[in-house]
């Protein structure tokens, strides 16, 4: 009998324990501030050291303004902020935040042309910025390939002004790729790795400066010279961000 009376005082604590943390101490432009968010604050800055009730009045006040802050951002952010790019900002966040160990996963996991691929992205997507793409232009893609922009969930088509960014990235894109393999000579069978060779063996290198061509990248300039991408870049001062440009004169192994 005693032991179910206890049990009882037990559970009534419990309640009125959880009951006092979900209590609204105060509110901003309508938001309420719960007992529960104002400790979860003061745990944190005074690493678990104090609660909201140990605090004076001045300093409660300190600590009410500065969850209000943060409350009526991310209220107004949640009411105001589209669902699609809600989830897209948590997702962002998400990588930010486990940016380690999603890079350690990522050089495990994915294959050397995935890899390969990624870094090309990138790289396009910088080149390609400069270029200029009139809405003329990228109003006459869109019509050419509205299907590509239907709406998964309605089944409708997204309107031009919603995807007009993405349209005219992807111009300036496709502009850049189309203006590097012009420039590019593509031969057929062993010619092309005879004429390889001969460039190996050209003037620049024998002078160890190499003028950067349409297509170059750091890794096919480092296999010719038979060094790595490392020696390259710290050969040229280059840090791992670095990107090359044509025209560009690198310093190569050579004499």
């Amino acid at each position: 009998m005693k032991q179910k009376v206890w049990r009882a005082v037990l559970l009534t604590a419990a309640l009125a324990g959880s009951g006092a943390t979900a209590k609204v101490i105060a509110t901003v432009d309508g938001y309420p501030i719960t007992l529960k968010e104002a400790n979860a604050f003061v745990k944190k800055v005074t690493k678990g050291r104090a609660t909201y009730g140990m605090l004076k009045k001045k300093d409660r006040m300190r600590v009410i303004r500065a969850v209000a802050t943060d409350k009526l951002i991310v209220s107004k952010a949640k009411e105001e902020v589209p669902k699609e790019i809600q989830k897209q900002a948590i997702v962002d966040y998400y990588i930010r935040k486990n940016i380690k160990k999603i890079a350690k996963r990522a050089e495990k996991e994915l294959s050397s042309k995935e890899k390969g691929m990624a870094v090309a992205d990138i790289w396009v997507r910088k080149m390609a910025a400069s270029i200029e793409v009139s809405d003329e232009e990228a109003k006459k893609a869109y019509e050419k390939n509205k299907r590509l922009f239907k709406d998964k969930r309605t089944g409708k088509i997204v309107p031009f002004e919603k995807v007009k960014p993405l349209v005219i990235m992807q111009l300036k894109q496709k502009k850049y790729v189309d203006e590097l393999m012009k420039k590019a000579k593509i031969e057929m069978g062993a010619k092309g790795l005879k004429n390889q060779a001969k460039k190996s063996t050209s003037p620049s290198s024998a002078k160890g400066v190499y003028v950067v061509k349409s297509g170059d990248t750091l890794s096919g300039i480092a296999q010719r010279y038979k060094t790595s991408v490392a020696q390259l870049r710290k050969l040229n001062g280059m840090s791992e961000k670095a990107v090359i440009k044509i025209g560009q004169k690198l310093k190569v192994p050579g004499k």
